[in-house]
This record gives C-alpha cells, structure tokens and sequence, in this order.
C-alpha cells in the first residue's frame, strides 16, 4: 500500500516532457543508432539477407547456370529430399560424426585443460602446441596428414608395422574413413576448446578445493562435486559451438576423399551432399539451399535444447 502511494505520488510530481525536450532526447537517440547504422547495414548484406534469400531459393526449381526464369516449386525440393537415399545417409553419416567426435573433443579438452593448468614442466610449450592446429590453415594441414595416412609411406601405419599390426587403407576403406575424419578434426579443433577450458578454470577459486581438502575429499570427488559443477557454463559453451561446427564440417570431408564422399560414399557428410547438388554437375542450386534449410534447422533445434539444458544446470549450481 505504501509503495503504490509512493509510487503514485512520484508520478504525480514527475513533469512531462516538453516538446523541445522531446525533441533533443529523440536527436539524442539518433545519433546513437546512426553510429550503428553501419554495423546493421553490414550485418543486413552479409548475413540477415543471405539467409532469407536462401530459405527463398530453396521455395524454387533454381539453377545458378540458368540466367532465365525459376519456376516456383514449393516444398518440391523439400520432398525430394526426404526421399532421396542420399540425403538419408549423409545425414546419417553427419550424425554419426557428431556423436563420436563432440563427446571425444569435449572429454580431450578437459583433461587437457586440467592437465595444462597444473604444474607440468614446458607448459608454455604443450599450450602453444596444443592450440597451434587451431589457427594452422586447413588446406596445409590436410596435407600433412593426407601423408600420414598414406598406406605405405604414412606415419600412421609405420606405427602399426612396428607393433606387428596390419596396415590399414584409412581413406580407401569404408570403414575407416569416417573415423579418420574424426582423428583429424578432434586434432584441429581441441585447442580452442582446451582455451576454453582453461579459462573456466581460471576463474574458480583454489579455496574451495583446498577447503575440500581439508575436509578429506580426494582429487576425484574436488573435480566431480566442486570443478565439474562449476565448469557447467563453459562446458554448454564448448558443446553448443563443437556441435554447429560438426554439423558444418565440409572441408576435410572434401581435402581428403573428395566430393563423392569416397569409397561407398562413407564420407559424404551433409555438406558434402549440399555442395554435390548446388554446385556439382547438375547445378541444383535450390535443391542445395533445401539442404541449407535443413541444417540450420536442425543446428537450431540443438542449440535451444543445449540452451535450455544450460540455463537448468546452472539454476541448479546457484
């Protein structure tokens, strides 16, 4: 009761603004959104627009070859998708790699992570040559592991020669392409998630461990009841951004078996398949924004249910 007379009379004593006031706020406001004005503007061309444009594209029969009219077909690439075999198995394949090679990369980081922030002798070198993959081209990285996987001059199977293993054709088999393309990546991507890592780890306090301590906790119950925990933010970070890039991953999957996707068309990921149909032989332009469409639809679905999972577990941490 008091707070609503208070409030009441507040208003009550509060004068309006003048017309000249107005003005001057509304004149100070501008200017504001004037000095972001290019930002949206480069925001509207290179990301807003091209991504209506390719939910439009993918509403017609569109060939980039084809300077004439696109018929408007509907949801008729949208239907040939879902039965085409192709498309089922590349997504399979895109999935698969998902499963595999996220969890990997989130459990390597981590450790890693603890591992770098301990006192280990040369930590200045294995952080450098941790994280030095990361921002190291991906063409000339490619490269030197295409050598690596060469099946009679690689370093991979010269290692399986010395312990008297078979060699194996890691680009030529069906069976291992995929998880070669996981090897790769999970080397590539792993120093940015360790920096991540690292940082969430910065920034919990040593007194709760050393107070765990005291109390007769062992390193296993510190890192599962008070690091763990508190690393929740950092880890739904790592996971949501491991995720969407896994989803994307199209450039090792085309450096190292190509854009057929290989032997049985084992590594003919999502974005493999979407560049077959956009940019391949056949030019379908719109079928490909359909596989664009589907993507992001499914990279959207994920992060709001990583998004909502993350806000839950860190509810309950506080």
């Amino acid at each position: 009761m008091e707070s609503d007379l208070r409030l009441s009379v507040a208003s009550e004593g509060k004068q309006p603004y003048s017309r000249k006031q107005r003005w001057r706020r509304w004149l100070t406001t501008g200017q504001a959104y004037l000095y972001l004005l290019p930002a949206f503007i480069i925001l509207g061309v290179f990301s807003y627009f091209p991504s209506v444009f390719v939910f439009i594209i993918s509403l017609f029969k569109w060939n980039f070859l084809n300077h004439g009219t696109q018929p408007f077909v509907g949801l008729a690439n949208y239907r040939f998708l879902l039965s085409d075999p192709s498309f089922w198995q590349s997504l399979q394949t895109t999935v698969l790699y998902v499963v595999v090679s996220v969890p990997l990369q989130l459990i390597l980081s981590l450790l890693l992570a603890i591992l770098l922030m301990s006192s280990i002798r040369g930590r200045a070198f294995w952080r450098l040559a941790i994280f030095s993959p990361f921002i190291t081209p991906m063409v000339a990285t490619t490269s030197i592991w295409l050598w690596m996987f060469d099946n009679y001059h690689g370093l991979l199977n010269g290692i399986l020669h010395l312990l008297h293993l078979k060699s194996i054709d890691w680009l030529g088999d069906p069976h291992w392409i995929l998880p070669s393309m996981i090897l790769y990546t999970t080397w590539k991507s792993l120093g940015f998630s360790v920096v991540l890592f690292m940082s969430g780890l910065t920034n919990i306090s040593p007194a709760l461990a050393e107070a765990a301590r005291v109390d007769g906790a062992g390193p296993w119950q510190v890192f599962r009841h008070i690091t763990w925990p508190l690393l929740t933010p950092v880890t739904m970070v790592v996971l949501l951004l491991s995720t969407i890039e896994s989803f994307k991953m199209f450039q090792p999957a085309f450096l190292f078996v190509g854009p057929d996707g290989g032997a049985g068309n084992a590594g003919q990921t999502l974005g493999l398949y979407l560049f077959a149909q956009a940019f391949g032989t056949s030019a379908h332009t719109g079928t490909g924004a359909a596989i664009s469409v589907i993507i992001f639809l499914l990279v959207f679905t994920i992060s709001v249910a990583q998004f909502g999972l993350s806000r839950r577990s860190t509810s309950a941490v506080e």
